[in-house]
């Protein structure tokens, strides 16, 4: 399964959802598809095939529906799939959790869901401890993530 993002001005205003399965389902079969409705501008469409969803990006593109240039690219999926068969994209530097298997950016020193520090050295603790920015000029405390 592959997803696209399609962004537009009256995408969830004039452009429905029946317009962009209407407009969509000539590249393949559409398992599902997702209009913004606040903010409106924009929507996903779930195709069960990546090359029917590569197809639908190259001929949509920049294409207007109902008088609105739209704009189409394959989702970068920030939930679990993205990425067609692979699971989401990890960038360099990204780390993955040894407690939980949850991927981290590669700023984080802590994973984001459960605590485990980047080297797997045990749970890191949130809050507390220094090195934090501290308006009032006092010792540090309660940095942010």
């Amino acid at each position: 399964m592959s997803k696209i993002y399609i962004a537009g001005e009256e995408v969830g205003r004039s452009i429905t959802k029946e317009d962009l399965e209407e407009k969509f389902s000539r590249f393949g079969r559409i398992v599902s598809v997702w209009v913004a409705r606040q903010p409106p501008g924009f929507a996903f469409i779930d195709y069960e095939d990546t090359r029917d969803a590569e197809d639908a990006v190259r001929d949509m593109n920049n294409t207007e529906i109902l008088g609105c240039e739209i704009k189409c690219e394959v989702s970068r999926g920030r939930e679990g799939g993205g990425g067609g068969m692979g699971g989401p994209e990890i960038k360099p530097g990204d780390w993955k959790c040894l407690g939980c298997g949850v991927n981290n950016f590669a700023r984080r020193f802590e994973c984001f869901r459960c605590g485990e520090s980047k080297d797997g050295g045990g749970r890191g603790g949130r809050g507390g401890g220094g090195g934090g920015y501290d308006r009032y000029g006092g010792g540090g405390g309660g940095g942010y993530d």
